[in-house]
């Protein structure tokens, strides 16, 4: 008995040493507890949680492994970092068991899960800009981005991340409200480039016909003028209110800039297509091209 209340101090000022940002002091303690009593489960957990800051993979999986033992029942946080540390690890047996085990359906089957988990925002690269890019999840634990990322996020449409299960902001659209996950790691990355090109837009129409054409040639394209809001934290990390919404009293900007994702030249073709469209509709103004597209290439490890 004096040993688990030991345990239970120990734990405690490994929890204060986490919220003061001091994962080196907070693991000692939390092995302290451990060392004071093995059954006590929280430690596990929580050193769990220092070695997901760190990315230690194989030490988060080894420590919640153990939380799970103590405390099998469904929804156990643990399950879920289990099911992350095991997915980051490529080890899609235990994924499968964690995810079951947390209480989510998994289909049959060996190898990584790929399935339908609907679409999500993801902050991507949290620790430097963070921004929030649409994503397809396919299983709990990754998802890959949709949009068209700004070139010095180091992302690129097509990557699979990695993602934390703990919601951190919300975001409206497909007429729900989406929690916004944020991004742990780099899965794999794409091998689609990423095309950026500075454009005049004199009406919104044109912007809105210029999508239009990418989409129809299945062009992954992003009015990144339009798409990016630079919010507030206290917005970031909730739910953006009325005010980002607005365009602060600038009205409508002609000079605008896109992303675009695949082939220079098919990106190309369809932005000769655009202006000669634009011209043909009698523009005194007509849209055009401000500088050439630059590719910004993926990095290949």
């Amino acid at each position: 008995m004096f040993n688990s209340a030991r345990a239970v101090s120990a734990n405690e000022r490994g929890r204060r040493a986490d919220d003061e940002g001091r994962d080196d002091i907070a693991e000692s303690h939390y092995r302290k507890a451990i060392d004071l009593d093995p059954k006590y489960e929280p430690a596990w957990f929580n050193l769990g949680l220092v070695f997901k800051r760190r990315r230690d993979w194989a030490n988060c999986l080894r420590v919640n492994l153990q939380a799970v033992e103590l405390d099998p029942r469904p929804q156990q946080p643990a399950w879920w970092n289990i099911g992350i540390a095991a997915t980051a690890l490529r080890d899609w047996t235990t994924a499968r068991r964690a995810w079951r085990g947390y209480g989510i359906s998994i289909p049959d089957g060996e190898g990584p899960v790929d399935a339908d988990f609907g679409p999500a925002p993801i902050r991507i690269s949290p620790d430097k800009n963070g921004e929030v890019v649409w994503c397809h999840r396919i299983d709990p634990a990754r998802a890959v981005i949709e949009s068209v990322p700004l070139p010095d996020s180091g992302h690129h449409h097509g990557d699979i991340v990695l993602h934390d299960g703990q919601p951190n902001g919300e975001r409206e659209a497909f007429g729900r409200v989406l929690s916004v996950f944020d991004e742990l790691e780099l899965w794999k990355a794409s091998d689609v480039a990423t095309i950026v090109a500075q454009l005049t837009c004199p009406t919104e129409a044109d912007a809105h016909a210029l999508s239009e054409m990418a989409d129809a040639a299945k062009l992954p394209s992003e009015d990144w003028t339009a798409s990016i809001r630079p919010l507030c934290k206290a917005c970031s990390e909730g739910r953006p209110h009325e005010s980002h919404d607005r365009d602060g009293g600038v009205g409508w900007r002609m000079v605008r800039d896109f992303g675009f994702a695949g082939d220079l030249a098919a990106t190309q073709d369809l932005l000769d297509r655009w202006v000669a469209l634009c011209l043909g509709a009698g523009y005194r103004i007509a849209p055009q091209r401000i500088t050439d597209a630059v590719v910004i290439a993926p990095v290949r490890s």
